[in-house]
């Protein structure tokens, strides 16, 4: 469920009464029927837009992983929110979105098998960026990382959620941080391919991350870095200048069996298929029908 889909297709055509009246539910099924097999549910968009999420809902998102055999992992919010900010009030404020949106789906609890978090938000990536001496860089990481792992013991704490399945994606953060927190907590790892190679965790080599980091990754968000594009880090694979097929057949010799996102449009996500199907045809995908989502 993207940005684009409410608002381009609901929104700007129903206005908020079709949002209103927009039903979570409806888009999996629509999704499922096309042949997908996994579904993120991001968990921003229901704080952000008028979009129910009742018992009745939950009870349906439950009868569809049966009637379908599909599984869900769920994004937990990062709009507004920066759990390793350096203000106190706000990261509060973070802790205390996030736990509203997990409380929202407690009954799927055991029907989510990742729940992604960002450990820091856009307060922390500007001054991150902001820093050239390489000490201050990493004293400064240092310190926004005792934030994060504050919060998210908070927001453990308080949920009781199983910090396994707590996936922390590499985001605008030093990725030697990043690991560092996940460490600390105990956690998963979610590899984002485009904020690799698009420079945002800094400069890493995606194959030599994924092979040292795959056994602790639970889900991999899956996407092109195409600078030119106006959502840089969410583009179809094959269209930037840098992604390595070679990922994919790591993917596979290493048998990875966590969940793969593409946080695309249908029409990204469909080349993005169509590219894996010519780099790295050993792969199976399911058939995949090209409908609308809803």
């Amino acid at each position: 469920m993207t940005y684009e889909l409410l608002i381009d297709g609901i929104l700007s055509k129903k206005g908020l009464e079709g949002i209103s009246n927009f039903r979570f539910s409806d888009l999996v099924r629509r999704a499922a029927e096309s042949g997908y097999q996994h579904f993120e549910i991001q968990l921003d968009l229901f704080q952000v837009f008028p979009i129910t999420m009742n018992n009745n809902q939950i009870k349906i998102l439950k009868n569809l992983k049966n009637e379908y055999d599909i599984t869900y992992s769920a994004h937990l919010p990062f709009l507004s929110l920066d759990l390793g900010g350096p203000n106190e009030f706000i990261r509060e404020g973070s802790v205390n979105a996030m736990i509203h949106a997990y409380n929202s789906i407690e009954e799927m609890e055991e029907d989510v098998d990742v729940f992604i978090l960002h450990p820091t938000g856009e307060t922390v990536a500007s001054v991150i960026n902001f820093i050239e001496n390489p000490q201050i860089l990493d004293i400064t990481a240092e310190l926004f990382s005792a934030n994060a792992i504050q919060s998210i013991n908070q927001f453990i704490e308080k949920t009781h959620i199983n910090r396994s399945k707590i996936a922390i994606e590499n985001i605008q953060f030093p990725f030697e941080a990043t690991i560092k927190i996940i460490k600390k907590l105990k956690t998963k790892l979610c590899i984002d391919t485009a904020h690799f190679l698009g420079g945002f965790s800094g400069t890493h080599d995606l194959l030599d991350i994924t092979e040292k980091y795959l056994d602790i990754t639970a889900e991999i968000h899956l996407q092109d870095f195409n600078d030119e594009n106006l959502f840089s880090d969410h583009s179809a694979l094959g269209t930037g200048k840098n992604f390595p097929p070679n990922f994919l057949n790591l993917l596979h010799h290493k048998s990875f069996n966590g969940p793969v996102v593409f946080e695309l449009t249908k029409d990204e996500t469909i080349e993005s298929i169509k590219y894996i199907r010519e780099k790295a045809p050993q792969i199976r995908i399911p058939e995949i029908k090209d409908q609308p989502f809803y």
